[in-house]
């Protein structure tokens, strides 16, 4: 006959579930979100929001309906020929990132604003190069931010150095590329 201790097994496994055997059930440890509670972050610093609302008031003169995005990957913002390994490709630039992107209406990428480097230390130093160097081969206008930029004369200034004039008159700049 089958001797079966029902109410014992099933003690067992209710202390095992709620840790008071001592033995730390193994699920535990590899859930990401119990060891490492999450909470909501601050996306942007007080210099950060400041550009935003600067270059905001930019984007809505030169583009009403456009896009301005924070903190974006570089291969959001960048199409390479897939003849090359893109994986290679990504694993040397994955980790860049632009400060603010502003897009058209249509979501095609005009221009781009780096925050200036809080410090002199190497290794931002080379990502940034390494940023820079790719951004220059787009030929996407790129403006590392000057904290200075508060005054009316001053987004004008911005506008111009974000959305350079390279068509001649009657250009209207929210056209959709032929692909």
């Amino acid at each position: 006959m089958l001797n079966i201790h029902l109410p014992r097994a099933m003690g067992a496994l209710l202390n095992r579930l709620t840790g008071q055997d001592g033995s730390v059930i193994s699920n535990d440890i590899s859930d990401t979100v119990m060891r490492w509670p999450p909470t909501p972050a601050r996306v942007l610093g007080s210099a950060e929001r400041h550009a935003h609302k600067c270059i905001a008031r930019v984007l809505a003169l030169e583009h009403p309906k456009g896009f301005l995005l924070a903190q974006v990957p570089l291969h959001k913002l960048v199409r390479v020929p897939k003849q090359n390994s893109y994986r290679e490709w990504l694993s040397r630039t994955g980790l860049l990132t632009v400060d603010f992107a502003l897009c058209d209406e249509h979501g095609v990428v005009r221009s781009v604003v780096l925050m200036p480097l809080p410090d002199e230390q190497l290794r931002p130093l080379r990502k940034r190069e390494r940023l820079l160097r790719v951004l220059q081969a787009t030929d996407l206008a790129v403006a590392e931010w000057d904290r200075e930029w508060q005054t009316e004369d001053d987004a004008q200034r911005l506008r111009g150095k974000l959305f350079p004039q390279m068509r001649g008159a009657g250009y209207y700049a929210d056209t959709p590329h032929a692909h």
